[in-house]
């Protein structure tokens, strides 16, 4: 019973706690990205001086890295949530 107490404690809730965060903040961050994007691109058809459009490339640019960096977050809350119910599965066999 203490197994899977810490199944579900240590592994499971995290994994889902993690997935349904990252997942929240990528939607927030790629509605960001398309907006930062819309600018840039309007920034070059418009012919602006070229420290507005590097200014605006790298505005892009960190919601890239942020929007990588939560996608990475959502594959490991999964990859814990999935230890864990490998876990209870496994468990539930051997007992």
């Amino acid at each position: 019973m203490l197994r899977l107490i810490a199944l579900i404690v240590l592994l499971l809730v995290p994994g889902v706690i993690v997935v349904v965060l990252c997942t929240q903040y990528a939607q927030k961050d790629w509605a960001q990205l398309q907006a930062a994007y819309q600018h840039f691109r309007a920034l070059a058809e418009a012919n602006a001086s070229l420290r507005a459009i590097i200014v605006a490339e790298a505005a892009q640019n960190a919601h890239r890295t942020n929007l990588f960096a939560e996608g990475t977050g959502m594959l490991l809350g999964a990859l814990l949530a999935g230890l864990g119910i490998h876990g209870l599965c496994t468990m539930a066999i051997e007992e």
